[in-house]
């Protein structure tokens, strides 16, 4: 793009869904709005109306000699390992922060801002990133680069924009750029402003159209496998795909970060011959929390307590909406969406390949107990094996010297700080949170082990040396160490 470019371009220009130009969020997006607009859709997928600060003010903010050549001198110390890169994270952000707003940008984003705020004045804004690396098939970056949501004015924007640009910089980013043997400081980042969906009022939640941990088997017919069944013509075994849908009150932060343990719904297709309506399987769990935004959850009302979160027709619209962007997009995909409590219209927010699993690493099988072993704590499973290691329990992903390569990891939940220690981890095991978190996200990228919410493993294995990981079919067990047992008999 040359400087002369427009900086800002609403989601519906047809030049936002070029990757390049938006980032692969918003690029993801606006192929949902374009086919959604188009008369020969089948089916509606509502998302929340937003322009996109485009890949070009990122690339004239970072070209500016004010950034560009101390940039290259920290990069280079980096590579020298003369700087720590939190101090190299601190440093680009700061560098960040001071560098010039160009009056080009302003000039368009004040009036970009007006429009769409519209007449509302109290209007809040999502503002999202949209590099160009992240949602790739092999890499998500999820939870990696910042989001700021509740701005209320232009400074707010302007404000969120220098934070999520300079979160391209972080020391969580250069770890898993590094995992993932990408490239850093080669990337150039969008940011997705849109109008706030009020599910701080409402619902939020994350689907997986198609869940590698958990998959039913059907006969060659379509119809559920059966062990009695003596039709021969009907034997052959097939996987069919489990669309998974994590649920919570409020706004999906929560959901994301691992902060609670949501409801949980299964949607069981039939095999592809089946004309009937999938199986839905509804795990009720009580939402105690709730985000609304600010620093802190809280409680959720004596209705919230006792009501499901998703009716059955949404849970059947949202299969709707995974299976149908899994055959547009050609793999299968994950999605953030959320129910406005103004409107109660369901809003897609986010749409992102999703890679199915990794091979686990350091996985023996060969180590498992014998079934009776009773379990020392259990809960949601991410992939599949078996590892045995020295357990660490942390609350703060920067203890110093506590933790250990290799050791089993062991929290209370987890957020994007913790992605540094999880690259050196054994297994996980958190108290809260679901089977589509970031953190469960980016385990399966890494073919790590996770156990999620377990309720009471920071307890539990507090006083534990080593530990059996044990994930299979969706379950996860934590067992005493198998090497230990037949020590001890």
């Amino acid at each position: 793009m040359s400087t002369s470019a427009e900086l800002i371009l609403w989601i519906d220009n047809p030049h936002a869904t070029v990757t390049e130009v938006v980032g692969a969020k918003a690029s993801a997006l606006a192929r949902v709005a374009a086919n959604s607009s188009s008369q020969e859709d089948s089916l509606h997928i509502p998302t929340p109306a937003g322009f996109i600060i485009g890949t070009e003010a990122c690339a004239q903010l970072l070209g500016q000699d004010s950034v560009r050549d101390p940039l290259t001198t920290l990069f280079q110390s980096l590579a020298d390992g003369k700087v720590l890169p939190t101090r190299f994270a601190e440093q680009a952000q700061t560098l960040i922060d001071q560098a010039a707003i160009s009056e080009q940008l302003l000039y368009q984003l004040g009036p970009a801002l007006e429009q769409l705020q519209g007449k509302d004045a109290d209007a809040v804004f999502a503002v999202r990133s949209s590099a160009i690396y992240e949602d790739l098939e092999q890499a998500s970056y999820a939870g990696q680069y910042e989001t700021v949501l509740s701005v209320h004015d232009l400074a707010g924007v302007i404000s969120a924009y220098r934070s999520i640009l300079g979160s391209m910089f972080s020391t969580r980013v250069l770890a898993y750029t590094n995992a993932h043997q990408q490239p850093f400081g080669q990337n150039l980042m969008a940011v997705l402003v849109q109008r706030m969906v009020r599910s701080d009022l409402g619902a939020s939640g994350v689907l997986l159209s198609a869940d590698p941990d958990l998959q039913v088997h059907v006969t060659s017919s379509g119809g559920p496998k059966n062990s009695n069944n003596s039709n021969n013509n009907t034997t052959e075994d097939l996987p069919a795909a489990v669309t998974s849908i994590e649920a919570c009150w409020g706004m999906g932060d929560a959901l994301v970060d691992g902060l609670l343990i949501p409801e949980r719904y299964e949607v069981r297709h039939q095999g592809l011959s089946s004309l009937e309506r999938p199986e839905v399987r509804v795990f009720p769990q009580a939402q105690q929390l709730k985000s609304n935004g600010s620093a802190d959850l809280i409680p959720t009302s004596d209705t919230e307590q006792s009501t499901q979160v998703l009716r059955l027709d949404q849970i059947l619209l949202l299969n709707d909406w995974g299976q149908l962007l899994a055959e547009r997009f050609g793999h299968q995909v994950e999605l953030e969406w959320a129910v406005d409590g103004i409107t109660q219209e369901m809003v897609l927010l986010q749409v992102r390949p999703f890679l199915q699993t990794a091979e686990p690493k350091d996985s023996d099988l060969s180590l498992a107990n014998p079934e009776n072993t009773i379990a020392l704590t259990s809960g949601l499973a991410i992939g599949s094996g078996t590892v045995e290691s020295r357990v660490c329990v942390l609350s703060d992903p920067f203890e110093p010297g506590a933790f250990k390569e290799g050791d089993v990891l062991v929290t209370h939940s987890t957020n994007p700080s913790w992605l540094p220690l999880m690259l050196q981890a054994s297994a996980l095991i958190t108290d809260q949170g679901g089977r589509n978190s970031h953190a469960a996200i980016l385990g399966r990228e890494l073919g790590l082990l996770c156990v999620v919410g377990c309720i009471d493993a920071t307890t539990k294995l507090l006083d534990v040396d080593r530990v059996q990981v044990i994930c299979d079919q969706g379950v996860g067990k934590v067992l005493p160490a198998a090497t230990a047992a037949r020590n001890s008999g």
